[in-house]
């Protein structure tokens, strides 16, 4: 074979076995061939609206960056938010100094103003204004301080707006002389910002002219106010064109609209000493809104392709890239729809404006679209003036019967509907099913819903109960269904999925989040504010389920895929993908069930409506998974219709109802299963129990209408044949099953559940029959169970012996120095390098046999139900000594004759976190058995005999652990781990419930009985400090041994300090913080530093000379590793950095609070020091980390100063100064920054 050929043989041999497939064309076609790629679906490009974050969107897996399905990615990725956060994140931190900056100077100049002397302040201001000015002049021509210029001019022009209302509030101009001044202001605005050629330094003047457009009312009325602001817009929109800026149009397409709904809504307000008045005259509104929409339509179209601010800030959140177009009509359309909801009480006029704003931007998106302008404006813009003049001439003079603007409604409506509708190719998906929304959300705003009389409880106007609402509805998702499936539209399937139950939600959320606020401020409820009733939610709720289930057969595939680039990640938006939750069929379960129970909460059902609603749901998904036309996972299915179930049986009863349900369901699924997919029976047998045990439980329920009526056959008959049903499902299917514990578990739970349950409400002839079943289910599984699985695993062990013969056999005739390549044996030492209980080996029999375990099933069901049933007596009963030593002595003789079993078989049993399986159970069963005799009624947490019976267990079970093992290295340290946390576990859960077991740090081990209290913790310290003490001779050896050293001892350790009563917790602190500074191990060093204090918080429980100092000493203590940090930089120790950062912070916030010193100066003083050496530290290394957290550091200490300092921080003296200092702070950060952002943004 000569050396030009392709790939070895090995090579290619690997290359085949990672394939998932079979490629004809790597075969047949050469490598040089050309390759077509082929994208599939539609790939629609919408100008106007742009490259905007869809969820509706199908990824073409041939695109950057998108992560397949077996998880390989075919090219590289574009860059997402995280990729453009690391390389571009430093100027985005300068860009948050520019605007802190304005915002900063701009409150300097308004407290300039009021605390200073009238002239003081005048020379002040126009000196800042005029040194602002200097720096554009002197830094806008360089490139790196561009932005820093800029962002001074814009102070600068802030800062003499200010200036010029505080003169009229010193009464040195008029009014009249104040808008003359700022219309001069704006001037200079202007000529500045084509000087520096800025749209930035223009962007202001926009919104000061509104200002002015609306201050102007105050001396000429509504009819001033309505000429100012068309005069303004036209003004800002003739800047635009001029200066050919897509930023400045997109800004005065949102401002105009969204000032004009302002005026519509608000009652009028003040800005300092201009008084912005309403616009209350309904046609002058009405006109005005018509002229500014068309307007900025036109506008929109224009420079619909081109660049502006909004759409850049949509990707730098990574929502993609919208055109101008879609992005600024949006955010005007807000505004023009303040003024619709100003109005909603008159229906007509609504309508009337909501036409305006259709006709408007429907044709200007059309235009967008490349329909010709003369055919689209010829219709809108005739029919436009004949309705103006028919509304003005019908409202002067009441000629027609007919309300002038339910006419002009109407008409406008027709008249843009045909133009749309003969054009309509034009419109892509994403229009259609943005617009459903939005009419949606119109008529939700628009129709009244009033309750009717038939569920009226006192003082109600009669009403549809939403009936017109919900019809109105029902025909917009019917019609999205069928354009979903009529133009194959994954977007238009998913919002006829997922819209009908979401805005039910989003609206009773904002409905009761507002009469919260009403009711909070000391106002009148004022009810329900839209009232859907039973019935008519029920046909629409069924409706919906309907079309849910059609689209999903047609379209079900499909699904709501976040874009990689709004998540950052693209593996998270994979998994997310893979995982199936937004898939629609997914949505189409989850989204209806939450909808219900949060609709029932309110009073949306009845318990037939409740009971027919889930039933449909569940049917249709039952049926779709049985016919394999649902796609996503049948155990999650079954998981999540259990989950509703089980939330609504809480809350309303009908639990005969609802087990019903669910059993029908996993009765169907475990029947089609042939017994390969375990999961699906132990899923489906453990949830059945659920509802049996909030049976078990007492609890008020509350009652629906129509309870009554639902039939009642008898929880304990009920309970018993659903039981029985799945019970004998699954054993008629367990022979050909591979994993029978989680299965039988499952199944044993079930019947002990359901033998409570009986015994609880039964009759006697129900408890047998309860026992009978119990007694039958468990000789069955211990007769076919163990045996079955202790021969497989032989034979598995054999088969793996053979193997290794093989194996050895062909290295050891290998020819010459040539030899095989086996990924199994890297991937098998792989493996047991990660698993802490393996010593390393080159035997090829070892390797092969380190999957060889018997997990003896039998043994480990009897260990949990010796020890539940342990803890259940506990719980009931109380701490009992004799049940926790007696269950602890009978599941060590378990654990001892599950290993020797296993030894004679000559395998291992399977490990759980290094340790085995049945002792890692044992160790958690004896602990949660002392716990739960805490938690009993009665019981005192000063009495802890148990304890020390409970760690004696626990410590002979790691002892257990070691005998006939080797590596007693890392086995001793998985023995002391498994001693240590499972304690630590045990006592915080003991701790957080009820203060059932004592809270660390609050022990005094001295004071007490002398066998209850000081026996048990005396017991637990000794072994502590010996397990101490074993943890550094290992180190030691391990030294000695030349191995790596340890890297988690600084959790053991911080563990020892939580259970220790003071001097385990010490000396474990001393050892760790030894080894990690010798074997440079920072990030262990920073976990345990601070727990000195912990460690010292409880020795001060018996030293009372301790409990003065600690306070002080973590403020200290934070400063000395600050100074430490610090050091760092001329050491150059960069690898420490980080770590001291993270600790001084954590110290010093702690000693603030701690010693009451964040109520006095101390606390700006403290935070501003830290803020300016961390971002000090952050700019010479060269760590972006470190300069954000400086900026955090500063933002803390700002708010912290204000809302703990309160009016100290506010009094005009003291403010100024503040203001002073950030200032000058702020802007010295941004020019060091700026000035070496090359340097920094390498980092």
């Amino acid at each position: 074979m000569s050396a030009d050929d392709s790939d070895d043989n090995i090579i290619r041999r690997r290359e085949f076995k990672i394939s998932d497939s079979i490629q004809l064309e790597d075969i047949l076609i050469q490598d040089d061939a050309i390759k077509e790629t082929v994208v599939s679906g539609k790939n629609e490009i919408d100008e106007a609206i742009g490259d905007i974050f869809d969820p509706f969107s199908q990824d073409n897996e041939n695109l950057p960056g998108i992560v397949k399905k077996d998880g390989t990615v075919e090219t590289s990725p574009e860059t997402d938010v995280v990729t453009n956060l690391a390389k571009e994140g430093e100027r985005k931190v300068n860009w948050i100094l520019m605007a802190s900056m304005i915002v900063i100077f701009s409150a300097l100049g308004i407290v300039v103003g009021t605390a200073l002397d009238p002239m003081l302040a005048i020379i002040l201001l126009i000196g800042l204004a005029l040194f602002g000015f200097w720096l554009g002049e002197l830094w806008i021509p360089k490139n790196n301080l561009n932005l820093l210029g800029v962002t001074w001019v814009i102070i600068s022009m802030k800062v003499l707006y200010g200036l010029a209302i505080e003169l009229q509030r010193w009464d040195f101009i008029t009014i009249e002389t104040l808008g003359l001044f700022l219309l001069a202001l704006v001037g200079l605005n202007v000529y500045v910002s084509y000087r520096h050629n800025s749209d930035a330094i223009a962007a202001q003047s926009t919104l000061i002219l509104l200002v002015i457009g609306s201050a102007t009312g105050y001396s000429f009325g509504e009819i001033g106010i309505a000429l100012m602001i068309l005069l303004a817009t036209i003004l800002v929109h003739g800047l635009a064109i001029h200066r050919k800026s897509g930023n400045l149009a997109a800004l005065g397409i949102a401002s105009t609209n969204l000032w004009i709904g302002m005026h519509a809504l608000t009652s009028g307000f003040s800005i300092g000493s201009l008084t912005i008045l309403p616009l209350e005259t309904r046609l002058l509104l009405f006109i005005l809104i018509m002229i500014i929409t068309g307007i900025n339509a036109s506008m929109a179209a224009k420079f619909a392709r081109d660049e502006n601010w909004f759409s850049k800030a949509f990707e730098a959140l990574g929502l993609g890239k919208p055109g101008l177009w879609g992005v600024s009509i949006s955010l005007g359309m807000v505004g023009a729809l303040m003024a619709v909801g100003a109005n909603r009480e008159e229906l007509g006029y609504a309508i009337g404006l909501i036409s305006i704003l259709v006709s408007s931007f429907g044709g200007s998106y059309l235009v967008v679209r490349g329909v010709s302008t003369k055919r689209v404006v010829q219709p809108l813009l005739i029919s436009g003036i004949f309705l103006t003049i028919l509304l003005v001439t019908n409202e002067s003079w009441r000629m027609l019967p007919f309300d002038s603007y339910e006419l002009f409604a109407v008409l406008g409506i027709i008249v843009t509907a045909f133009v749309m509708l003969r054009d309509q190719k034009s419109v892509t998906d994403r229009v259609l099913w943005t617009g459903s929304v939005a009419i949606l959300m119109l008529l939700v705003i628009m129709i009244p819903a009033e309750p009717s009389d038939n569920f009226c409880i006192s003082n109600c106007q009669a009403g549809d109960g939403g009936f017109l609402l919900l019809s109105a509805l029902t025909f917009i998702h019917i019609g999205t269904a069928i354009l979903a499936i009529k133009r194959e539209a994954p977007a238009l399937a998913g919002v006829t999925v997922i819209l009908p139950w979401s805005w039910v939600i989003i609206e009773e959320i904002l409905e009761e989040s507002i009469r919260t606020l009403i009711v909070a401020n000391s106002g009148t409820d004022p009810g329900s504010i839209i009232h859907l009733e039973p019935f008519p939610l029920f046909g629409y709720f069924a409706i919906a389920s309907i079309l849910m289930g059609i689209v999903n057969f047609k379209l079900g595939k499909n699904g709501v895929n976040l874009a990689s680039k709004f998540l950052g990640v693209t593996e998270v938006s994979a998994s997310i993908r893979d995982s199936g939750l937004l898939q629609l069929w997914s949505i189409g379960l989850w989204l209806p069930i939450t909808t219900i129970i949060f609709m029932a909460k309110f009073g949306g059902f009845t318990a037939l409506t409740l009971l027919g609603i889930y039933t449909l749901i569940v049917i249709i998904h039952m049926i779709s998974e049985l016919t394999e036309k649902r796609i996503g996972n049948a155990s999650i299915m079954l998981a999540t219709i259990s989950s509703g179930l089980l939330i609504l049986q809480w809350q309303y009863g009908i639990e005969e109802g609802f087990m019903v349900i669910y059993s029908i369901v996993a009765m169907a699924l475990l029947i089609r299963n042939n017994g390969s997919n375990e999961v699906i029976y132990s899923i489906g047998m453990s949830l059945l129990a659920v509802p049996m045990l909030i049976s078990l439980v007492a609890r008020k329920s509350n009652e629906l209408i129509d309870t009554e009526l639902i039939p009642s056959l008898g929880i304990t008959k009920i309970s018993i044949l659903c039981t029985a049903i799945l019970v004998i499902i699954y054993l008629s299917k367990a022979a050909k099953m591979e994993k029978l514990l989680s299965p039988a578990l499952a199944s044993l739970w079930l019947l002990t559940v359901n033998i409570a349950l009986v015994y609880k409400e039964g009759e006697f002839y129900e408890i047998i029959i309860a026992l009978a079943m119990f007694a039958v289910s468990t000789i069955w599984l211990v007769g076919n169970g163990e045996v079955r699985r202790e021969i497989k695993s032989i034979t598995k062990k054999n088969s793996l012996k053979e193997l290794a013969k093989e194996e050895s056999i062909e290295k050891n005739i290998s020819i010459g120095n040539v030899t095989g390549f086996n990924p199994q044996l890297v991937e098998l030492k792989n493996k047991r390098k990660k698993r802490r209980e393996m010593e390393e080996t080159e035997n090829i029999e070892d390797l092969y046999l380190t999957d060889a375990t018997h997990k003896p099933v039998i043994i480990i069901l009897v260990l949990g139900l010796v020890i539940v049933s342990s803890a259940i007596i506990s719980f009931i009963g109380g701490t009992n000594h004799l049940v926790l030593l007696s269950t602890g002595i009978f599941i060590s003789i378990l654990v001892l004759v599950a290993r020797e079993r296993t030894k004679n078989l000559e395998l291992e049993l399977p490990h759980f976190l290094g340790i085995e399986m049945p002792i890692a159970i044992s160790i958690g069963g004896i602990i949660l058995i002392q716990v739960s005799g805490h938690l009993a009624a009665g019981s005192s947490n000063l009495e802890l005999l148990d304890m020390a019976i409970m760690v004696l267990l626990v410590m002979s079970f790691c002892i257990i652990s070691l005998i006939n093992q080797r590596n007693l290295l890392d086995r001793i340290l998985i023995a002391i781990d498994w001693f240590i946390i499972p304690i630590l576990i045990g006592r915080i859960v003991g701790t957080i419930l009820y203060e059932s077991l004592p809270a660390p740090f609050t022990v005094n081990p001295t004071k007490g009985d002398q066998i209850e209290w000081i026996l048990p913790w005396t017991i637990l310290e000794i072994l502590l400090i010996l397990s101490i003490i074993i943890i550094a001779w290992i180190e030691t050896k391990k030294l000695e041994k030349k191995r790596e050293p340890t890297t988690n001892n600084s959790l053991r350790a911080l563990a020892i300090v939580f259970i220790s009563t003071g001097p385990a917790g010490f000396l474990a602190l001393i050892l760790v913080i030894y080894h990690t500074i010798k074997n440079q191990q920072t990030v262990e060093f920073g976990l345990v530093m601070p727990t000195i204090l912990l460690s010292m918080v409880s020795l001060s429980n018996w030293i009372d000379s301790l409990k003065g100092i600690i306070d002080e000493l973590t403020l200290i203590l934070g400063g000395i590793l600050l100074i430490l940090c610090i050091l760092t930089v001329p050491f150059k120790k960069e690898a420490w950095t980080m770590t001291l950062v993270t600790d001084s912070h954590l110290l010093l916030y702690s000693g603030l609070l701690l010693t009451g010193a964040f109520t006095t100066l101390y606390l700006p003083i403290v935070l501003i020091s830290l803020s300016t050496t961390v971002w000090i530290i952050g700019i010479m290394q060269l760590r972006r980390i470190l300069r954000i957290l400086g900026l955090f550091d500063l933002i803390i200490a700002i708010l912290a100063s204000l809302m703990i300092l309160g009016a100290k921080m506010l009094e005009p003296t003291t403010l100024l100064i503040s203001l002073i200092v950030l200032a000058v702070e702020l802007g010295l950060v941004a020019w060091l920054s700026l000035s070496n952002e090359d340097e920094i943004v390498k980092d």
